[in-house]
């Protein structure tokens, strides 16, 4: 065999014993049938018949030639979002922010293992509302694309390592080092505003009535609608148009030291759809309504007191 031949005449053996194996060698490649067979054989003959050190430099050279030339493998950074419980103060917003986003993230076909985790939200007012989401089970992963970077979410359990305490849910939050910037300074704030718009969008709307100097809520479920409400179409078009303006304009209104409120004057006899213009428009929104009576304010603290225990992202309508 032409392979045999180039090998090193001092590393094979002088004896009977030698001879033989250098024979048996050259019988198996004269039958070998593939080339993954002739590879097999030449490793094994290497094993046998080079020296220690020349195998050594042959190994060392394959790891230089791949430490030159193959892409070193990238440095990875996480962050760990925990779930607390109990300290009085509502951390778990940016938890339950990760677990909404990642409900419309998740793919049930892709993954064996899912969970329902359970969330509440409480509002300004000192109600609250359940959901039920999708999520991962312990351990279980999945990765979003923000921006052409890839960031890989895991399930874990922390602490509880005692036999005492039962560990705590987080999610842990991984990408390349390189993206540490987009991934604090962009992916997660846009993570919390994406939950809460979703947020926004699921909850049951409230109607406000005052009482004296307090709010007293119920369910709202007015069905007007720009769809359905009776109005030239142009004026109905820019009255969304102006909505959508506003609420892309909240950082713009922080900026330049505004409060980011907007104001509309509806007027008319009875019956021409002024509260189904302000149903319409809070169910565009997604805010909860406020209906102010004046009749029944008695004085400027009393009016002071229901307007600052209004919430954020709401419809005031005044009467």
């Amino acid at each position: 065999s032409p392979c045999v031949d180039f090998l090193p005449k001092t590393s094979m053996a002088s004896s009977a014993e030698g001879a033989a194996v250098v024979d048996a060698y050259k019988k198996a490649l004269a039958t070998a049938a593939s080339v993954s067979a002739y590879a097999m054989l030449a490793r094994g003959m290497a094993r046998e018949l080079l020296p220690d050190e020349l195998r050594a430099a042959v190994r060392w050279g394959a790891a230089f030639v791949r430490s030159r030339f193959s892409a070193p493998e990238k440095e990875r950074h996480a962050i760990v979002i925990r779930r607390v419980l109990g300290g009085g103060y509502n951390e778990d917003d940016l938890f339950d922010a990760a677990l909404t986003y990642l409900a419309t993230k998740i793919n049930p076909q892709s993954m064996s293992r899912l969970c329902l985790a359970r969330t509440r939200k409480r509002e300004p007012d000192g109600s609250g509302s359940c959901s039920t989401l999708l999520s991962m089970e312990n351990g279980g992963s999945t990765t979003d694309t923000f921006q052409g970077v890839e960031f890989r979410w895991t399930s874990i359990e922390s602490g509880g390592n005692d036999g005492n305490n039962r560990g705590k849910e987080c999610l842990e939050l991984s990408f390349d080092a390189e993206h540490t910037e987009t991934a604090l300074h962009k992916y997660v704030p846009f993570i919390t505003s994406t939950a809460e718009e979703l947020r926004l969008r699921d909850r049951a709307l409230k109607i406000f009535l005052n009482q004296g100097s307090s709010w007293k809520g119920i369910n709202h479920h007015h069905p007007a609608t720009f769809d359905t409400l009776a109005m030239d179409p142009s004026v109905k078009q820019a009255v969304i148009d102006d909505l959508d303006r506003f609420l892309k304009r909240k950082e713009y209104y922080r900026r330049i030291g505004k409060a980011w409120k907007r104001g509309y004057l509806l007027y008319g006899p009875p019956g021409t759809g002024k509260s189904s213009l302000v149903a319409a428009m809070a169910n565009y929104l997604r805010f909860n309504l406020y209906d102010l009576d004046l009749s029944g304010v008695y004085d400027n603290s009393y009016l002071q007191r229901l307007l600052i225990d209004m919430s954020n992202k709401s419809r005031h309508r005044g009467h």
